[in-house]
């Protein structure tokens, strides 16, 4: 982007796989802002862009004498927005420490907060080639996984994946009203997966995991209208149980 276009990000990158000398595929796509500091980034005037954003974001810092890009994740952004909703003011802070759930953001006064941009990789320019590549890969797998939270925010789901192989679930007043809904279309999604077991070996299919969730859905159905979806769903299954093998 231009100076006179500063939206928030410098860059908009795409990571490609290289799978043949001749042939590559695009990965994952992110932004990045380009800073010639480690300092604190008063970000109060882009809170509305980096909430709305749908790319990973991130913030390199360069080094030009030593001819070094540093680069900062903002994987914790989509979760800061669920769990504290939109600030009054916000910054940035560059961290070379260890950046956890438990720690990924300080509360200030007057709904004012700072969030932690742990520190991820660094490139130099003479570095190997072998290295970028192992580079590249380690930030296609964090990309993915930010553009999973991203997406759960997204649809309204608020589980988020975070670096340790843990999860975080939120509720509140906007889970709340989704909560339902997601549930029933995850069970819709299980009567479609069992129908689609069935078919393929009827001899193994687990006729008591069916009743486990059958039971919940009746239940369900009991105690109001459920999506037609979950409906339809369910009745496929049953009818696929009375089909001769």
């Amino acid at each position: 982007m231009t100076v006179a276009d500063d939206i928030g990000s410098d860059f908009f990158c795409t990571l490609f796989e290289v799978a043949e000398e001749d042939k590559l595929f695009p990965r994952s796509s992110f932004a990045i802002q380009i800073k010639s500091s480690k300092d604190e980034i008063d970000a109060t005037g882009k809170i509305e862009y980096l909430e709305r954003l749908e790319l990973p974001f991130f913030i390199g810092v360069i080094d030009q004498a030593n001819l070094r890009l540093s680069i900062y994740s903002g994987e914790y952004l989509p979760i800061f927005f669920s769990h504290c909703g939109i600030p009054l003011g916000l910054k940035l802070s560059l961290d070379d420490a260890l950046v956890t759930f438990d720690n990924y953001c300080e509360v200030r006064p007057e709904g004012r907060y700072i969030l932690r941009m742990p520190h991820l990789l660094d490139f130099d320019a003479a570095e190997s080639s072998e290295s970028i590549v192992g580079k590249g890969k380690q930030l296609l797998r964090l990309c993915s996984r930010m553009h999973q939270n991203i997406s759960s925010r997204v649809s309204c789901e608020y589980l988020f994946k975070l670096g340790d192989d843990r999860s975080a679930i939120f509720a509140g007043c906007g889970s709340a009203v989704t909560f339902r809904d997601n549930f029933y279309y995850r069970l819709a999604e299980v009567f479609r997966n069992l129908e689609w077991l069935h078919r393929g070996n009827p001899q193994q299919f687990k006729i008591g995991e069916l009743e486990i969730y059958e039971r919940c859905y009746l239940d369900l159905k009991k105690a109001g209208p459920v999506p037609i979806e979950l409906t339809a769903a369910h009745q496929d299954l049953k009818q696929r149980l009375k089909t001769p093998s």
